[in-house]
């Protein structure tokens, strides 16, 4: 497959890099990186990077480009294979669409797809391609991409790390990657963070089988004066490395009035519930938006009957 996607890029003059809404690390590093790769080694080609932005712009600014780019172009999204939750809906206008995904999600769009779910970020994936093509990279590129290792391994500590991790960690480094530099803007904090944290530890409660959960309004965003992010994905884990606590939750109301729902477990697979409400992820991280806190009472239900039955089997 990696051979029909670089057959692709080789193919167009232009080429517009997509990802998901509300970026996380690993969003935006492969976006960024995938852009920097083809910009190396194909210096000709137009390539763009679109979509939302958020606290990780300090990864690099997204292109502002016109409606006629996308005409004759190849668009490759990242990171993500579910139509809605793409970020900038114009991939439709493109002549072709590559999806580039590790999630357990089944593809809804997309002309040529590749997901790979043993891979513990969509970075390692595009890691994986310039080593095996013997492509150049530089610390421009290889800086976002480690990034997304770092993030979505949360910083090597989650089960699904393995050699490979490490192993691309250490390619991406010998390239360049800044790694003081990731650390300093992924984890020095202002002091409202650190309250914020505090909250969390503080007020998190539990169901009947000890799943974790939080429900957020907006007032807890107002509270600390951070962004809907910073309450939803970056202080899901608060719950987490805790004895006896092995499946989390995070209920987040947005600006829109969604739920959004951030799940966490230790070793019980959680994505099914996940699908359930039209989200998806990783068997042990992964999430959905639902329009209510009565919503989010059913997938606390659910959840707490996957521990129960765990109980029940020893």
């Amino acid at each position: 497959m990696y051979k029909k996607i670089i057959d692709l890029i080789k193919q167009y003059n232009t080429i517009i890099i997509h990802r998901h809404k509300n970026p996380d690390g690993d969003a935006l590093g492969s976006q960024l990186g995938l852009k920097r790769l083809i910009e190396l080694n194909y210096p000709k080609k137009l390539v763009y990077v679109v979509g939302d932005e958020n606290t990780f712009i300090f990864l690099g600014k997204m292109d502002i480009i016109n409606n006629d780019v996308y005409k004759g172009a190849l668009v490759i999204i990242v990171d993500v294979s579910v139509a809605r939750l793409v970020s900038d809906d114009r991939y439709k206008l493109a002549d072709h669409v590559i999806i580039i995904d590790h999630h357990l999600n089944p593809a809804d769009i997309g002309d040529t797809v590749y997901i790979n779910s043993e891979h513990i970020a969509c970075a390692e994936i595009i890691c994986d391609i310039a080593i095996k093509y013997n492509y150049k990279m530089d610390k421009i590129g290889a800086t976002p991409l480690l990034t997304g290792l770092v993030t979505d391994s949360g910083r090597f500590l989650y089960p699904h790390t393995n050699a490979n991790s490490f192993r691309m960690a250490a390619y991406l480094m010998d390239c360049g990657a800044d790694i003081q530099g990731v650390y300093d803007r992924l984890y020095t904090v202002k002091l409202n963070y650190t309250k914020l944290k505090g909250y969390f530890l503080n007020n998190f409660k539990l169901t009947r089988n000890n799943v974790a959960y939080m429900k957020n309004d907006l007032s807890i965003k107002e509270k600390f004066d951070v962004s809907t992010f910073t309450v939803s994905r970056a202080m899901v884990n608060q719950m987490s490395g805790m004895e006896g606590i092995n499946i989390w939750a995070n209920f987040t109301l947005d600006e829109e009035n969604i739920i959004q729902v951030e799940l966490r477990s230790k070793k019980i697979s959680i994505v099914d519930v996940a699908r359930k409400y039209g989200g998806g992820g990783h068997a042990l991280a992964c999430g959905c938006t639902v329009n209510s806190f009565e919503e989010a009472d059913l997938i606390l239900y659910d959840l707490d009957m996957l521990l129960e039955e765990e109980i029940q089997n020893g």
